[in-house]
């Protein structure tokens, strides 16, 4: 079994540089360039509150690329 299947641990929210989102074990080390989002619970809920807040999966490098295109 790999040490991170789902389980009934505490799991954290990540992002990273380009704020694309994840859930990661609280228990295990964030990989570097990924950072807490503040949110904990168990992988489900996780999972949920990623759904509410990531409402535009774009990188955020390609988001801000167009919002400086359309101030032209």
């Amino acid at each position: 079994m790999d040490n991170l299947e789902p389980g009934d641990d505490l799991w954290i929210v990540v992002f990273d540089t380009e704020h694309h989102y994840s859930v990661w074990p609280q228990d295990k080390r964030i990989p570097v360039s990924w950072q807490p989002a503040g949110f904990a619970g168990s992988r489900q809920e996780c999972l949920a509150h990623i759904r509410q807040v990531w409402a535009d999966p774009r990188p955020l490098s390609l988001r801000s690329a167009i919002s400086s295109d359309a101030r032209f």
